[in-house]
């Protein structure tokens, strides 16, 4: 028998790799290949790198990675600046508004991904699912608080800033 905090971070990968699949899909629908989408998304979450950094991140070859940031460099989407501490090496970014779509994009195809799923739920399994969601993000909340951890303002989670301006309004 599998033991509860196996199955619960076993679900949560689970649920993160339907995620990253939506956006797949999405990307390919628009053009974008899934190696192109994978770099474009780790520059996302890096915000600038290297081709060396990406081609380890990836594990995909510097040649390949290489040929994927000209391919998006000349559509646009992402931007070649050398180094200032080194000309002879580049940084790969996301020009901003490209980074300000990808945000918006992400949320809205996580959230339609997400919503297409609890619909094949009735009401009060998606209640259930949904306290569930609540009293595991509080119990991790504590958990970070108590280990030293409670600097968490980089998780973008509407449960916590909900809770804070609940806080405020008192």
């Amino acid at each position: 028998m599998v033991e509860r905090p196996e199955f619960i971070r076993e679900s949560i990968d689970f649920l993160q790799r339907f995620l990253m699949k939506s956006l797949q899909k999405h990307s390919e629908e628009h053009g974008v290949t899934i190696p192109q989408a994978r770099v474009i998304g780790e520059v996302y979450a890096h915000k600038t790198m290297s081709i060396k950094q990406l081609s380890k991140n990836l594990k995909m070859t510097q040649s390949t990675v290489s040929d994927i940031v000209e391919r998006l460099t000349t559509k646009g989407l992402l931007l070649k600046t050398p180094n200032p501490k080194d000309k002879r090496f580049v940084e790969i970014s996301l020009p901003e508004n490209i980074a300000d779509e990808i945000h918006g994009s992400m949320t809205e195809i996580a959230n339609k991904s997400l919503n297409s799923a609890l619909s094949l739920l009735d009401h009060d399994e998606q209640e259930i699912v949904e306290e569930g969601m609540k009293l595991l993000v509080t119990a991790v909340k504590k958990k970070m608080e108590t280990d030293g951890m409670d600097n968490y303002e980089f998780f973008d989670v509407l449960y916590f800033l909900d809770e804070e301006k609940g806080k405020k309004e008192k």
